[in-house]
């Protein structure tokens, strides 16, 4: 359950976020997409500073997301010790966004707040609390 959730508020984070059109050179893009490939670990979300750690059948590995060199990305829950896709389409990413467009087509764009060799840090205003207000969420990712 906690798994559906992160892929909820992952993917949701883009539901949220605006993004601002941009002509970014074929050798910017081409490097951010070369930082973002491989596994992606997720690590934890921040909502309004505050730190909700990952901690889900960490005995058996971590929920994660792959990003490959053909532009495609796959999401995979770890449940009961087993690797279950739960998410996988075709990515772009610029210095600021990551557009993930989904198997039925549906493009959600997130907002990139770090991308590092160790840390991939996305964001976006969100109702996370279901109070009325958007709360700003942040997911980190890391390598490990």
């Amino acid at each position: 359950m906690k798994t559906r959730f992160l892929l909820l508020a992952f993917l949701s984070l883009g539901l949220f976020t605006a993004c601002e059109v941009k002509d970014d050179s074929p050798n910017d893009t081409q490097q951010i997409n070369e930082e973002l490939l491989g596994i992606w670990y997720f690590d934890a979300m921040i909502v309004q500073d505050e730190e909700i750690p990952y901690d889900d059948h960490e005995e058996c590995g971590k929920d994660y997301i792959e990003f490959n060199d053909d532009g495609t990305y796959q999401q995979v829950d770890i449940w009961g010790c087993e690797e279950d896709i739960d998410a996988e389409g075709t990515y772009t990413a610029t210095e600021n966004t990551i557009s993930l467009t989904l198997t039925d087509s549906e493009t959600v764009v997130l907002d990139i707040a770090t991308l590092n060799a160790d840390v991939l840090l996305i964001e976006g205003m969100e109702d996370f609390d279901e109070d009325g207000e958007d709360e700003r969420v942040q997911q980190r990712f890391t390598r490990d």
